[in-house]
């Protein structure tokens, strides 16, 4: 069921006065118009409570094109239009609203609060989704898991199978080979925890994937490891109890634990991609280009990604703004820059 908006009406005047007072605050113009979307409501990014958990930043600021979280995150706190849920050190911002979309007393701001892990939805696929080197380390490779409903073009032939995974050395990873090694067993077992991560997290079936092997490796199988009745057990015995472990509050949060480190290493993946691109700096070192497109651009830290016209000078600083209309660069106070 799809969250509404607590208020459906908003005054024009209202909007136009906080927009001045977020002027006044030293918040940008393309900043503005992105913490207006924000606070009107970007749905796809709450939770059920109309929340923004802060896990969610990375695909907002992919959203609103824009690349740097924290600038993003800081103009949220300076703009002082939107409720922030701190840790219980109030050390660490675990989610933020907007008063159209949830309602919380600022006097229990800083009351401890469980983080809000909410799907990290993105309107498109992001490169670092359909280019994630995640499973480097698997030992299971469960990416052949695909139910009768979903298109087979979203398992290539040739896919690894179950058989070719290492041999197991614990009883877990013993159990969850065994499992991965039976198209049944997977299928009633596996499969079901895919669909789930599909449905409660709204990811693509790659990406599900993907949170699947972070889930078994990191967390399923260090968990059955530490219950000492789990080498006991036989193996239909271990199906029920890990069936009964994913309809859990714990199995929740082991899936939650999942998908945020998955979350966190496409990140930094993304990162470093992006700092392997940006070495190219045949022009200036104030900006860098493609080589594959021979495409100048520059990174601005509210509009992200910058395309520079080919006939450009170079960029004669790292705070050189091009202008599309007198065609040079300008300062950021709107003085000219260079030639």
């Amino acid at each position: 069921m799809a969250i509404k908006a607590l208020k459906q009406n908003v005054s024009i005047r209202e909007i136009q006065k906080m927009i001045h007072q977020w002027k006044a605050w030293g918040v940008s113009d393309s900043a503005c118009l992105k913490l207006l979307d924000l606070y009107l409501g970007m749905p796809h990014f709450m939770n059920e409570d109309g929340v923004y958990p802060i896990n969610n930043l990375y695909q907002i600021c992919l959203a609103l094109k824009t690349i740097h979280t924290s600038d993003i995150l800081e103009y949220i706190k300076k703009c002082k239009s939107f409720e922030l849920v701190w840790n219980e050190n109030r050390t660490e911002i675990l989610a933020f609203f907007t008063p159209l979309w949830h309602h919380q007393s600022t006097n229990s701001i800083s009351a401890p609060v469980s983080p809000a892990v909410s799907p990290a939805v993105s309107p498109a696929v992001s490169p670092a989704e359909t280019n994630s080197k995640t499973n480097i380390n698997i030992l299971y490779n469960i990416n052949n898991n695909i139910s009768p409903s979903e298109n087979s073009s979203e398992n290539p032939a040739g896919t690894p199978h179950g058989d070719e995974a290492p041999k197991a050395s614990s009883s877990a990873k013993e159990f969850f080979h065994k499992l991965n090694a039976s198209p049944e067993e997977k299928q009633a077992v596996l499969v079901p925890i895919i669909d789930r991560i599909v449905a409660g997290y709204r990811y693509t079936r790659p990406r599900a994937l993907d949170a699947l092997v972070v889930l078994v490796n990191e967390f399923l199988i260090p968990h059955f490891d530490a219950q000492s009745n789990f080498a006991k057990t036989p193996h239909n015995g271990r199906i029920i109890w890990l069936q009964n472990l994913i309809k859990t509050r714990h199995g929740e949060n082991l899936i939650q634990q999942a998908t945020q480190k998955l979350g966190e290493t496409l990140l930094k993946e993304l990162e470093e991609q992006r700092k392997r691109l940006r070495e190219f700096r045949p022009v200036s070192p104030f900006e860098w280009k493609d080589a594959d497109k021979d495409i100048r651009y520059y990174d601005d830290p509210i509009d992200g990604k910058v395309e520079i016209p080919a006939d450009a000078p170079p960029r004669p600083s790292d705070e050189a703004i091009w202008n599309v209309l007198s065609q040079k660069w300008v300062d950021t106070d709107g003085q000219h820059s260079g030639s």
